[in-house]
């Protein structure tokens, strides 16, 4: 016999995967900023106010220490952000089991059962699915417009 997966479980890995939706969402642009920073540093005046040959120099020095590490950086926060295959999987295995055990005709009708009935009452702040949960289950090949988020 095949039981149905706990509401509470469901919702603290919804949750903790909405905020891993939420925080990848910034990932690269976070690290663009910084390499942006980087790459306009010759704006900055160093080592005093005026500008000079000496800062140009401070400037240049300073770019090239810092350019590569974080053109490496923001480059990996791309791909970061676009690898989510692995998280992918995560939320098909939790979502195909709603599925497997849920009531109704269809996956979609099961599903949506499960968040918008089942877990009614069981989402705790906000009283409703985590709008980052159904951006991955979306993600993840699932139909989620008619979910309840928050």
């Amino acid at each position: 016999m095949a039981y149905q997966i706990d509401r509470d479980l469901y919702r603290t890995i919804a949750v903790a995967y909405a905020a891993i939706d939420v925080n990848l969402a910034g990932v690269s642009t976070y690290a663009r900023t910084a390499l942006n920073a980087i790459v306009d540093v010759d704006t900055t005046t160093y080592p005093d106010a005026t500008p000079s040959v000496a800062d140009a120099d401070a400037a240049l020095e300073i770019e090239l220490a810092l350019l590569q590490p974080f053109n490496i950086a923001y480059t990996s926060a791309q791909n970061i952000s676009v690898s989510v295959s692995s998280l992918l999987d995560a939320v098909r295995a939790v979502n195909n089991h709603v599925v497997a055990n849920g009531t109704g005709a269809t996956a979609k009708i099961k599903l949506d059962n499960y968040i918008n009935v089942d877990m009614d009452g069981h989402w705790g702040v906000g009283g409703a699915c985590p709008l980052g949960w159904a951006n991955l289950s979306t993600d993840a090949g699932y139909t989620t417009t008619d979910w309840v988020t928050v």
